[in-house]
Parts: C-alpha cells; structure tokens; sequence
C-alpha cells in the first residue's frame, strides 16, 4: 500500500474508533441510569418519604461527626447518587462537627463547605487541638448561629491566644453551651477577664459554661457586676496554683444557677469563702449540685464556713468535695446528722486524709440513717501519692462497717476506702 492509502486506511479506523467510544459511552450511560433504577427500586431508603428517610440520617450521627470519607455525613454521600441527594438535602446533618487539630492544608474550604449546608440553622462544634486564627475567622461569621462551642487546646506553647477574643466580636444570640480548656491538664492561654464578662453580655441565652485548667489572671480582674439569669451550670475545673477562678464570682450575680464548680485556695484569711458566701447571698441561687476543690496552692482546704454556705443553699442536692481539710469532713458528718439540706441525696468526698475517728464514723452512720430514705449515694474515697498504694486513712470499726453494709444492702451506695478498696462492699 502507497503512504496515501496507509494514511487514509488509518484516519478510517480513528473514525471507527471515535464512533465506537460514542457508542460504549451510550451504554454506559444507558447502564447507569437502569443501574440506579434498579437501586430506586430494590433501595428501601429512596422508596420512603423524604421526611422519614432524613430521619434515618440524622438518627444515625453521632453527637459531634468528624470530617473525613470514613466518618458520617460525608460517609452518605459515597454510598450512591440518591443517599448523597438525600444527605445534601439535610441541613441538620451539617449542624454539628468535631475538628482534631492538626489538619491538611485547605480544610478551611472544607469547614466553610460543611457549613454552608447547615444553611442558618444553630450550631454545634468542638475543636481539639492547636487553637488556629483562620479557623476563629470561620467561625466569627457564624458567631449569630453557634448554639454549643467547645475549644479544647494541646499545646502549651502557644500561651498569648485568646480564643474569645478571636471568635468575637459577637453577639452571640444562640449560644447556650461553652467550654474551654486543655486537653492535657496544661496550662491553656490566659483568657482575659474582660473577655468573659462580656461574652456573658453578647449571650443572653447562654444556659452553661465550664473553663477547665484555664488562666485567669486575678491581676486583670475588671470592675462592674454582670447580671445573667439564663445561666444554670457554671464549673471552672482546677485552675493553676494561686490563680483561684472563684474571683470571677464577684462580679456575678446567677439567679438561676443549679451547678456551680469552683476551686479555691487555701490560705490564713477566708478571702475565698467570703467571696464564695456573698455570691450565693447576691444571687439566691436554686442551686443543686456544689463541687469545690482545693486548686492546690496550699493542701486541704479547711472551708472554716461551710455551715454558713450550705445554709444558704436549701435546694442542694449534691455535694462534692475535692481535698478538705480532716476537720472539714467532721464538719460535714455532723451537718449531715442535722436537719438541715432536707433535699440532698448524695455526697462525695476525694482527698489525703489521716485517721477519722470512731465517733466520726457513727456520727456519719447516725446521718444515713436518718437520711435514709432520699439520700441515695455517699463517698469517702482517699486518694494515694503517685505509685504509693498506701492510703491515708484507716479501715473503720468492723462494727461500723457491718452497720453501714446493712444501708448497702437496704439500697444504698457507699464507698469508703481508696482505689480499688471498698471497704463496705457486700
């Protein structure tokens, strides 16, 4: 054959090429689209109604889903062309996301992606991880839909970031959960004061807030009292030596507050308690769950007012101490014994603790009895040094253990021991 005919045989059999993928690609369409037929049909999703079958969607997140292929929402979008309609059809399913820092390059587009299809529905998300700017710029252009917000931060060495600040300016119209701490049970960034207070202001809704291993300089603490009646759970988890979160509270006033946690320093004068006692008489609070611990400055704390506290508090129906002073549990033994807090059902105590003596115990013992039908839980547990497993407090009576045995037995729980030890267990 002449190079003409070799070329003129070749373009031929191009043209029959090209017109053989046109025709493959006829049928695969073809094939396609009787493929997803055949799902529509045999799929017990697409054949219910789009209310029911979005149901089935949101039922299956889980509190807080994470970004990734393997993870749901984005999961449902990878199972075929009619579960990805249905899933991007629901903004409820982008309402709520969990970030772990570090991540790759461009997850921002992402976050922004997700949720834009929330469209202006609230808000829940939860960031673990190195607290990055770009990240709160995000978000302070949702700052009117956040309803719950968790911050969580690893890295120590990032101490000059205030997440407040970067997410604000605010308002914050539907916010009602915030946390923010450490992941390590480190040092977090020091959050300015003023911050708080007025992130308190710009969230009228706000109905609970927990600060966890949190620096709040009491050096920088502003004048002016806020009012907020909304908020029913505040809790400051244990702060760092000689920085006691219970300063906050003099520029509180929580009519509304059911949980308070605070800690506090142990020292000469009752600076604490005092700031603690004109809270609680500012606030008249229908407080039910009180936990105080000693923010490690000083050991035990002996709480010299506690029997002036708790009576301001009739509605309290948990107590929670962490690390009081030995006369601090007699105190407490004795109180319980009293008439007072006719609505409390559970103590739990956690501390270093030396001997208790047998009078204590039958005090206590004399106090369930009484309480017996309400009070439902009791707690004395000591805690051991590092890998000591010596505890700081001796076994009670074999009397007294037998006589609290039989309240065991008659419904309630108690523990009086160390880890791994309780001495009243039937």
């Amino acid at each position: 054959m002449s190079v003409e005919e070799l070329r003129t045989a070749i373009e031929n059999i191009c043209i029959d090429i090209e017109r053989q993928k046109e025709v493959l690609k006829t049928l695969e369409t073809s094939k396609s689209r009787l493929q997803s037929q055949l799902n529509a049909v045999l799929d017990p999703v697409e054949r219910l109604p789009l209310e029911i079958s979005s149901e089935i969607f949101v039922q299956c997140l889980p509190p807080l889903p994470e970004p990734g292929a393997h993870h749901l929402p984005i999961l449902l979008l990878n199972v075929c062309n009619s579960w990805s309609r249905i899933a991007l059809s629901i903004p409820t399913l982008w309402t709520a996301i969990h970030v772990q820092f570090p991540r790759l390059q461009g997850f921002e587009k992402l976050l922004e992606i997700w949720l834009q299809r929330a469209h202006n529905r609230p808000l829940s998300i939860s960031l673990h991880g190195t607290f990055e700017a770009s990240i709160a710029t995000i978000l302070s252009r949702r700052a009117e839909q956040l309803e719950n917000l968790e911050i969580n931060h690893d890295q120590i060495n990032a101490v000059n970031v205030d997440p407040l600040s970067g997410i604000g300016p605010g308002p914050f119209p539907l916010l009602k959960s915030l946390t923010i701490g450490s992941v390590l049970n480190q040092a977090y960034p020091s959050l300015d004061p003023n911050s708080i207070l007025d992130l308190f202001h710009l969230a009228p809704n706000l109905v609970e807030c927990t600060f966890y291993w949190v620096l709040i300089p009491a050096d920088e603490l502003p004048r002016g009292l806020r009012v907020l009646p909304n908020l029913r759970h505040l809790r400051f988890g244990k702060s760092l030596p000689c920085l006691a979160d219970i300063e906050l509270l003099r520029y509180l006033t929580l009519p509304g507050l059911q949980t308070l946690a605070v800690s506090v320093i142990t020292s000469d004068d009752d600076s604490d308690e005092e700031v603690l006692i004109a809270f609680l008489k500012r606030s008249s609070p229908p407080l039910q769950k009180l936990r105080i611990c000693e923010n490690g400055s000083g050991g035990p704390f002996p709480f010299t007012k506690m029997e002036e506290c708790l009576r301001l508090l009739p509605t309290l129906t948990h107590i929670e101490l962490w690390d009081p002073s030995d006369d601090l549990v007699q105190k407490l033994f004795a109180i319980l014994a009293s008439p007072s807090l006719l609505h409390l059902q559970s103590v739990r105590m956690f501390g270093y603790w030396g001997d208790v003596p047998p009078t204590s115990w039958a005090v206590l013992h004399h106090a369930l009895v009484g309480r017996r039908t309400h009070f439902t839980h009791f707690t004395i547990k000591c805690l051991v040094y590092g890998s000591s497993d010596t505890p700081y407090i001796k076994q009670p009576d074999a009397e007294i253990c037998d006589a609290f045995r039989q309240l065991v037995v008659d419904g309630m729980e108690i523990f009086i021991g160390y880890e791994g030890q309780n001495w009243i267990s039937v």
